[in-house]
């Protein structure tokens, strides 16, 4: 993926990246996370609320591993397995944060939403 195609998608607001998060996964059916060594995901916000960021693609996933996550690394999940967690994290009560850019800014959602507007995009794909 070219630097100007990231360039002009980070620049989308929040519910446009979103909306491209959930046609791409639905498209090609797996969607991206960071993990640690011991794959555990990471999640970001502070004490009072803690969400779990996806991304749609691992290039733009791969450029949060700076910093402190410099040693983590992408992993790829089968969008049917992630709907299947997705029932586990709603029960957590986790938010998920839909494809957030450099400066974390992202539309959060709680788990039961983000499946059902995957298995709605899902449909449109069949």
């Amino acid at each position: 993926m070219n630097q100007q195609k990231i360039n002009n998608i980070f620049a989308l607001d929040s519910k446009e990246r979103y909306g491209y998060l959930l046609r791409k996964v639905a498209d090609f059916e797996t969607i991206y996370l960071i993990a640690d060594n011991e794959d555990q995901c990471v999640m970001i916000g502070s004490n009072d609320i803690s969400v779990l960021p996806v991304w749609p693609e691992k290039e733009f996933a791969e450029l949060f591993l700076t910093d402190t996550w410099k040693d983590y690394k992408v992993i790829e999940y089968d969008i049917y397995d992630f709907l299947d967690w997705l029932d586990e994290l709603e029960k957590e009560k986790a938010e998920l944060a839909g494809f957030p850019n450099s400066e974390f800014n992202t539309v959060h959602v709680s788990a039961i939403d983000m499946k059902n507007h995957l298995i709605y995009e899902l449909n449109q794909y069949e």
